[in-house]
């Protein structure tokens, strides 16, 4: 007796088409999100942030991997050690806290991708919760803001069984 199974086709996504969606949550920062797998908990962003973006201090519920293609950002909490620039790699473990900043003098954008594992708990300055932001709200928050730019919904990649949707 055989037995059968499809196996899923990989999905391509030429991500310069794209829209950026200006404004997710901080000023100087714009975002393309390449797939929301709510499923799976996780979720796949191209961050653009300009000089002087501060994002606010968050509580990774998850793992995150992330890799920084242009300009320069750190952690505030963690010093000169934390310095992301071109060519960099960073791994957050689950529990990780801190607060993102792109230093004001730095004279180009610095744009990064990250693979979030989970959610994102943003604080203010106080340590209160702000909201939460994990692949389900990401998708939300990405459509929304296109939306209001006027921008039609691109496709994304959604769940585990490697859709397109929009």
């Amino acid at each position: 007796m055989s037995t059968s199974f499809q196996i899923p086709a990989a999905l391509t996504m030429q991500t310069q088409d794209l829209p950026w969606a200006h404004g997710a949550l901080a000023p100087g920062l714009s975002i393309q999100l390449f797939i929301a797998d709510v499923e799976a908990g996780m979720f796949v962003v191209k961050t653009r942030f300009q000089p002087g973006t501060v994002i606010p201090t968050h509580l990774h519920t998850g793992a995150v991997h992330g890799f920084t293609e242009s300009g320069s950002w750190h952690y505030r909490e963690y010093g000169a050690e934390s310095l992301n620039v071109a060519g960099s790699y960073i791994y957050e473990p689950p529990g990780s806290t801190h607060t993102l900043e792109v230093a004001s003098d730095i004279t180009e954008v610095t744009d990064a991708i990250f693979i979030i594992h989970g959610a994102l708990v943003n604080l203010d300055e106080s340590g209160n919760l702000l909201n939460t932001v994990d692949a389900g709200a990401a998708r939300d928050l990405y459509f929304g803001l296109l939306e209001e730019q006027g921008e039609p919904r691109p496709k994304i990649i959604v769940g585990g069984n490697c859709t397109y949707s929009n």
